[in-house]
């Protein structure tokens, strides 16, 4: 569903705050029974945190319904067990979706498909699948005009083509999303400059903080205009602000740039965007961007901006490593419920798998070397998803392994806790049942490396 061009993959979401209006969903998920339905969105656009706005379970037959009160349209996933497919959520509409069959491919470690399904729904969601297809054919036929020639004819091209399709169309939130895409389409193709386009789009107009096409180009946009800005002559002094913690002194270096001086909401936009890129830097401190964003989310002077900063530090803070283990109490073959407390004293690898993977089962041979060189330093806990957990048991007595196999069963919120999205997923775990890392490499790549230095960072405890 969404549009693909080089660099960038664009949604918009309307921007404007509304009061609540109900939302009704309902539809059949075949072959789907007493399996979770869940709609997400994004917290905001900016920091991409995720949440689940309503659920329920299907029925016998595979049938859901679902009834909610939402303020705002905005861009969205319906996800039935693991598989998850895009739309766009609009308040006061009525959604059918009918759910095709599980077609996942089985073996692939890569092999989650989208949810394929078919919706009725609003005019919202035809119109942008209508200009996306258009948008797409367009930029394929002219691909050399617009990225070789930089013939910026070819754009107005399409802009007229777009008005003369949708000249009737009134919606804020489809008209935001076209504007964006041919900015965006500007940029990429190197028609104007970055300077040119922040003053053009950015600066000094409506910020529309729920339209991800704005906020997915924002964040393109300010990547780049920050590094050319800063990058070179103040990222020493951006490295020790972020080590200190201090957001006066982060403040007083983005306030160099006169345009950012001049609009204190972009500002704060773009210092968050600033400091969580730099959270995984090995020149900064993690401490110190959490505390930033931590006096951020009390003392600016926008409410939405203060959410932000907040949505920042559990993206962050998420599985990251010295965190607790996100707790779980799931029964063990004999009936015995463990939770990441029972494995306390070693250091851990948690294996997310089902039955019916057959890279999760090819990854065990991998999985038992490791295991014998390591001895007592590490133990394996097998996770099984799905139906028919017995079948893993059996094969690990057959291969005389004795790991502990934990049955999740359709527990997706366990799933959630550790983000697991494919099978399998390796977990980590330090030996005082902290994240040590959260995904780790497949355990025929670069598992054992990983491993190795956690144990390390262990044993110096």
């Amino acid at each position: 569903m969404k549009r693909v061009v080089e660099l960038v993959m664009i949604i918009s979401v309307l921007p404007l705050f509304l009061y609540a209006q109900p939302i009704n969903i309902d539809g059949k998920a075949q072959g789907r029974i007493f399996e979770k339905v869940q709609i997400k969105v994004y917290a905001d656009q900016f920091s991409h945190l995720r949440k689940t706005i309503a659920e329920t379970i299907t029925d016998d037959e595979g049938n859901f319904s679902l009834t909610f009160d939402y303020p705002q349209t905005n861009y969205a996933w319906i996800s039935v067990e693991l598989p998850e497919g895009e739309f766009y959520l609009t308040p006061g509409a009525n959604y059918t979706f009918d759910v095709f069959p599980d077609t996942v491919r089985k073996g692939s470690v890569y092999d989650q498909l989208p949810l394929q399904f078919n919706m009725q729904a609003n005019d919202l969601n035809d119109n942008l699948a209508r200009f996306n297809a258009m948008y797409n054919s367009f930029v394929v036929n002219h691909f050399n005009e617009i990225y070789r020639s930089r013939d910026l004819s070819v754009i107005y091209q399409l802009r007229k083509k777009i008005e003369d399709t949708f000249k009737d169309e009134n919606n804020d939130y489809f008209n935001t999303y076209v504007k964006y895409s041919l900015a965006q389409l500007e940029w990429v193709s190197k028609k104007k400059s970055t300077n040119t386009i922040v003053s053009e789009y950015f600066f000094d107009k409506p910020i529309h903080y729920n339209n991800i096409q704005y906020t997915d180009f924002f964040r393109s946009l300010f990547q780049e205009y920050v590094v050319s800005k800063f990058y070179g002559k103040y990222f020493a002094q951006l490295v020790e602000s972020v080590h200190k913690g201090s957001l006066k002194e982060l403040e007083q270096i983005l306030l160099q740039d006169e345009k950012l001086a001049a609009d204190s909401k972009i500002r704060e936009l773009v210092l968050m965007q600033l400091i969580s890129r730099l959270y995984n830097n090995p020149d900064t401190s993690k401490k110190g961007v959490l505390e930033i964003l931590s006096k951020l989310s009390k003392s600016s002077s926008i409410k939405f901006h203060r959410e932000i900063a907040g949505n920042y530090i559990k993206k962050l803070s998420r599985l990251a490593p010295g965190t607790p283990a996100p707790h779980f109490e799931l029964p063990f073959s004999s009936g015995k419920l463990f939770s990441p407390e029972n494995f306390k004293g070693q250091v851990v690898i948690f294996d997310f798998m089902k039955s019916d993977c057959q890279v999760c089962l090819a990854h065990f041979d991998f999985l038992a070397d490791l295991s014998s060189r390591m001895g007592s330093k590490l133990k394996i806990v097998i996770f099984a998803y799905g139906q028919h957990p017995e079948k893993i048991s059996q094969l690990l007595r057959q291969r005389g392994l004795d790991w502990p196999v934990l049955y999740v069963g359709k527990r997706i919120d366990v799933l959630e806790a550790y983000q697991v999205k494919i099978f399998p997923t390796y977990i980590i775990l330090n030996s005082d049942a902290t994240i040590g890392l959260a995904p780790a490499s497949m355990a025929d790549e670069n598992l054992e490396s990983e491993v190795m230095r956690i144990l390390n960072l262990n044993n110096k405890k």
